[in-house]
């Protein structure tokens, strides 16, 4: 017999505009998805780094990483061309997830770091070595305020780096009753939470006096370093860590949590 969600109600955190599938996936496998946005995605109107924001914007560039799917929505949707995505750059994602949101763009070939969709990951394929780096213009499409990790690697192989900053986290607004209501009427079994700011938000957007039923809730992440944060925040429920980073890999992590 297979395993489903028997019904069980499931906080989903991501952004509005990026939930849709993984709620269908829930409702498919038998459970309640109850979406609870705990980021807004914003375009970015004007920052000090974007190279997109000039013509010709991908002209003086080797290698464009996109580091999430938003990256590549807002990117696409507000700067780049068909023509400009066309042109001979070596396209690369952070993962699987991005790439497919690049292919849809039809950004091909991407290389990407698989299902670990991570800088660290990336940074160890042969193509991302000093001898393949060396002298290279590497242009980083990302949010604003992103971790450094990435392009410090790149500038200590010998590229050159810049960044296009095109959208921003926001922690959207509820009523504090709307936030309350969650753990006294609906009383999610399971949360899934796909970024380290989405958690804290959660954290932050919970009344005090849900905090500890929050706490005690399990939880599907997306990588150790969200298992430690949860922890550090208060959390000490059961966890899971999606193997693959999509909606199919969440869905496994939280059948495997809280399927029946």
């Amino acid at each position: 017999m297979s395993v489903s969600l028997n019904n069980k109600s499931i906080l989903v955190t991501r952004p509005r505009h990026q939930a849709g599938r993984l709620c269908a996936l829930i409702t498919d496998n038998r459970g309640q998805a109850i979406l609870f946005p705990t980021i807004d995605i914003k375009r970015v109107e004007e920052s000090a780094h974007n190279e997109l924001s000039r013509g010709d914007a991908l002209s003086d560039f080797d290698i464009v990483i996109f580091v999430s799917r938003n990256a590549v929505k807002f990117a696409c949707d507000h700067y780049l061309s068909r023509a400009d995505l066309q042109k001979d750059i070596q396209f690369v994602a952070i993962g699987v997830g991005t790439a497919e949101a690049m292919s849809e763009w039809g950004i091909m070939p991407v290389l990407h770091a698989g299902v670990h969709a991570d800088s660290e990951t990336l940074l160890q394929l042969p193509e991302m070595q000093n001898d393949q780096l060396a002298g290279k213009n590497i242009l980083i499409i990302r949010g604003l305020g992103g971790r450094e990790y990435l392009a410090d690697n790149l500038l200590s192989r010998g590229a050159s780096v810049d960044y296009a900053e095109v959208y921003r986290r926001c922690l959207p607004e509820y009523e504090v009753n709307d936030c309350h209501k969650i753990w006294q009427d609906i009383k999610p079994e399971a949360i899934i939470v796909s970024s380290n700011e989405g958690l804290a938000n959660l954290v932050s957007l919970t009344p005090e006096i849900d905090q500890q039923q929050l706490f005690s809730t399990p939880l599907v992440l997306m990588s150790a370093r969200s298992v430690n944060l949860a922890k550090q925040s208060g959390f000490v429920s059961k966890m899971s860590i999606a193997k693959v980073k999509n909606d199919e890999g969440l869905l496994l992590a939280l059948l495997d949590l809280v399927g029946e």
